[in-house]
């Protein structure tokens, strides 16, 4: 029975994305279609902000932030020329509504951690992004920044500030793995890459049947589609070396 629902859910969005007209400004206007997606779909926004990590945001904010980023952008799938029109409304909306997330909840908590971390990158002579714990015994500084240091730095999921930076000027480079995630959905590998990426490790064949679910791509299609995925992850990764 929860498979039969899955299906119509996937089978009923497409029908009624097709049902739109052509003309972005007609589009927009179909409300009545809009809200009825956004209830076909309600469980997957409970997904995404579960699973899209901000340093302090509650799950309700997160949960909250993903309909009003959908809400945004509802009417571009299946209808945006510079975009496959073969993805899959999970495969479009999980990395976009995810980086809205970070960028709407996060922006602030990256400022104040960059502004307190290049105060001890200045001192050690290393890039602000390098500042890990062990380096605030080193430095000198008021003991208000250091308080706040320890809170950032000491959290247990630490925050991602190489995601968080593509929103905000910086002429500094982005050090780690995170310097080769391009923000492309549109392949099948480009996706498996910003899994990788984001769990830094390979993924699995349990993990490939996962997705294949959520994204309603084929376990074979994805399969198929991985040793090329992490060839090119490879690849960037070594071009500079």
């Amino acid at each position: 029975m929860e498979q039969n629902n899955k299906n119509y859910v996937k089978q009923r969005t497409l029908e009624l994305y097709a049902s739109l007209p052509m003309e972005l400004e007609a589009r927009k206007q179909q409300t009545a279609v809009r809200d009825e997606i956004l209830q076909l779909n309600y469980k997957f926004f409970g997904y995404v902000a579960k699973e899209t990590y901000v340093a302090g945001a509650e799950y309700e904010d997160k949960f909250q932030t993903a309909i009003m980023s959908f809400l945004k952008m509802w009417w571009k799938f299946k209808w945006t020329p510079r975009y496959r029109d073969d993805l899959s409304f999970a495969v479009f909306f999980k990395p976009r509504i995810s980086e809205e997330i970070r960028r709407y909840l996060g922006t602030v908590s990256y400022s104040q951690k960059r502004m307190l971390c290049i105060k001890v990158a200045e001192q050690l002579h290393k890039t602000w992004g390098e500042v890990n714990y062990d380096d605030l015994a080193r430095v000198q500084l008021p003991e208000d920044d250091i308080i706040a240091l320890k809170a950032i730095l000491g959290t247990p999921h630490p925050m991602d500030i190489s995601e968080l930076g593509m929103f905000l000027e910086d002429s500094r480079p982005v050090y780690g793995i995170d310097k080769y995630q391009t923000y492309k959905y549109n392949s099948t590998e480009e996706l498996l890459i910003q899994e990788m990426i984001e769990q830094e490790a390979p993924i699995t064949d349990k993990q490939l049947r996962y997705m294949s679910e959520l994204y309603g791509i084929t376990y074979i299609e994805l399969k198929s589609a991985l040793p090329k995925a992490m060839k090119m992850l490879h690849d960037r990764l070594t071009e500079n070396l």
